[in-house]
């Protein structure tokens, strides 16, 4: 494999940007429904551990929305010069951004 090569086979970081997104906001509206169902079984150990798992799929996609730019607004703030993703780095999940409980929902994107 050459250097340039990737093994996703796409170079495209925003379409596997996108991807990450989509499948971490599907993964949060899976968790969801998960954490209710073990609420109606009775099971309130599991449903906090599927609540959790949910809110770290929503910042995930909060924090891929920040890398491509996408805001509640629709428009990316500016970074502060020599900002990375407007402070968000890779040991960081959230970004400093606080979950979204509106963007569990799988449906949604932006």
């Amino acid at each position: 494999m050459d250097s340039g090569e990737q093994i996703t086979g796409t170079r495209d970081e925003h379409y596997n940007l996108i991807s990450v997104l989509y499948h971490a906001l599907q993964g949060a509206d899976t968790c969801s429904g998960y954490a209710l169902d073990a609420e109606a079984a009775g099971d309130e150990r599991l449903a906090a551990f599927f609540r959790e798992a949910g809110v770290m799929h929503t910042q995930l996609a909060d924090r891929a929305k920040g890398l491509l730019g996408i805001t509640d607004s629709g428009v990316a703030p500016e970074p502060p010069p020599g900002d990375v993703a407007g402070g968000i780095s890779p040991g960081n999940i959230s970004g400093g951004v606080p979950p979204d409980e509106t963007a569990g929902g799988g449906s949604r994107v932006g």
